[in-house]
């Protein structure tokens, strides 16, 4: 038998319930997917298929879980960032306070 999206019947409709208890409905896997990729979603939040009554965590659906684990890698690199120019700026901050005071020389 053919898939809906063939037989030209109407989209298959989902609905997600995330990690804090929310629950939506979203209209089709475009949607789903464009949730995925704009981080909306993660690996731990549940889908369901509208009518069906189980849930399935989205972690463990195979062909979501390249885009989880992209979303993840480009998530932990732009926080690595945020990090080392935190850091930097601290110690910028810890040397401008300590040539104040004049404990440092300004050849540093």
């Amino acid at each position: 038998m053919l898939p809906s999206y063939l037989r030209g019947d109407r989209p298959m409709r989902y609905q997600i319930r995330t990690e804090d208890g929310t629950e939506f409905e979203i209209p089709d896997g475009a949607h789903l997917l464009m949730l995925l990729r704009q981080r909306f979603l993660d690996a731990d939040d549940q889908i369901r298929r509208v009518g069906q009554s189980n849930w399935r965590r989205l972690g463990d659906i195979p062909e979501y879980q390249e885009i989880l684990r992209e979303a993840r890698s480009s998530r932990f690199g732009l926080k690595s960032v945020l990090v080392v120019a935190f850091l930097l700026a601290c110690i910028a901050m810890i040397l401008v306070i300590l040539y104040r005071l004049g404990t440092v020389s300004p050849a540093l």
